[in-house]
């Protein structure tokens, strides 16, 4: 291990390579879900099995990565990106060869999932703490902004293809594609510098009351700290009660009267929106007295055009509406989550990283699995409505918490220090 002053310029090489290989592994993962969900929705009919099959990886996460978070800040976090990586890849090439030999079955799909959320629980923790000790504090905001809005421009031309894509070549080759994604990511991560974490100086034997240990206090930091507290518990309620349409929105619009290629487009929508507004954010920086203004009117103007959205019909209707509310939210969760990110300490942030995810996800998780099987009795518009409705309600504590309004005003410095690298 080699002591030398971590290069923390925004374009430097460690951060470029992450960037590639994820945009490349982003790709492959949109292929993918547009590919499975079509499979199971056709081979099925049931909205139920599609709700159920997007919330295993969440559930998974759920209980998981509050352990692994704890985990990954004890140990090489390069290794758990390179071998996590390397067993999805590997499961989706089987899995699409399976595929193309019409031997796919809906008991594989699932377990398929679950396996590459036991690895997802390992990469998340890991990509996001490197990701931010590659770049200076004042720098994240527009570093996720730029990676994010490469992500979303991928999104955005995979989903417009996906049609396309799924009628000429079918399910099969674009699963192989996606485990292609997974192998090349793994190849670039081969060659990041990537920096020690503080509790893996410390040279601790990793014991299982240690991990428990720090969950504890992970759990701890969480709700001590002002404004995360609030975050969690909105989190948790927000999620449960409006993000679960996400999971079917391929029956909400055959019910709204999209064609399989209208529905390409509609989804690639929102990721063009992401792509606009990350890029408007990672041209201009936000002072710090702006952030929390536009952070509230962002979730408002959000729920605002999602519900209009959800009460007309058609490709043109559907796709402005849900691509002014996309815009918005992509604006209000980056600027939220940066903030989230710089108020936990570096020694612990995996761990508490951990636990305020596992609590967001809970909520997606459960309501994906909710409205999946309300669906199948209660109209999906009218359900729809409802929850995104309620979902705001949920989330005004949060918009209006001091807490996390000073955290917002908070300006962060820029702070390099010598690190080991790995």
């Amino acid at each position: 291990m080699e002591k030398k002053l971590e290069n923390k310029k925004l374009w430097n090489k460690n951060f470029i390579l992450l960037w590639q290989g994820h945009s490349v592994s982003v790709f492959g993962d949109v292929l993918y879900s547009i590919a499975i969900g079509f499979w199971v929705y056709h081979e099925t009919g049931s909205t139920g099995l599609m709700g159920l099959m997007s919330s295993i990886s969440m559930f998974v996460a759920m209980f998981l990565i509050p352990f692994t978070g704890a985990l990954v800040d004890r140990i090489n976090r390069k290794s758990v990106l390179i071998i996590a990586d390397i067993v999805r890849g590997l499961l989706m090439l089987g899995v699409g060869f399976l595929a193309i030999q019409n031997n796919l079955s809906v008991e594989l799909v699932l377990f398929t999932a679950f396996i590459a959320a036991l690895c997802g629980s390992m990469f998340s923790p890991a990509s996001m703490t490197v990701f931010v000790d590659l770049v200076q504090p004042s720098d994240l905001v527009r570093a996720q902004s730029l990676t994010s809005g490469t992500n979303s421009l991928i999104n955005f031309f995979g989903k417009g293809i996906s049609g396309v894509l799924l009628t000429f070549f079918g399910v099969g080759p674009m699963i192989i594609l996606n485990g292609l994604s997974f192998l090349f990511s793994a190849a670039t991560i081969v060659f990041i510098s990537v920096p020690r974490t503080v509790k893996q100086d410390q040279n601790q034997q990793i014991t299982v009351k240690r991990i428990l240990e720090d969950v504890v206090q992970g759990a701890k930091d969480a709700i001590a700290t002002p404004g995360l507290n609030v975050l969690i518990v909105s989190a948790l309620l927000a999620n449960f009660l409006g993000s679960g349409y996400s999971a079917l929105l391929l029956p909400l619009s055959e019910m709204k009267g999209l064609t399989l290629t209208e529905y390409g487009f509609f989804v690639a929508a929102s990721s063009m929106a992401a792509v606009l507004a990350m890029a408007l954010m990672g041209l201009f920086k936000i002072p710090a007295k702006l952030k929390m203004p536009i952070f509230i009117f962002s979730f408002m103007i959000n729920t605002l055009f999602i519900v209009v959205g959800l009460m007309g019909s058609g490709f043109i209707w559907l796709t402005i509406f849900f691509f002014l509310g996309d815009f918005f939210m992509v604006i209000g969760n980056a600027l939220l989550n940066a903030t989230m990110i710089l108020a936990i300490p570096r020694d612990k942030r995996a761990t508490v990283f951990g636990f305020v995810s596992s609590f967001s996800i809970a909520g997606v998780a459960l309501s994906m699995l909710a409205y999946g099987y309300l669906a199948e009795s209660i109209d999906l518009s009218l359900l729809s409505i409802i929850g995104t409705i309620l979902g705001f309600i949920a989330l005004l504590p949060a918009l209006f918490n001091k807490g996390i309004s000073k955290m917002m005003t908070t300006e962060q410095t820029d702070e390099v220090s010598p690190v080991e690298t790995v």
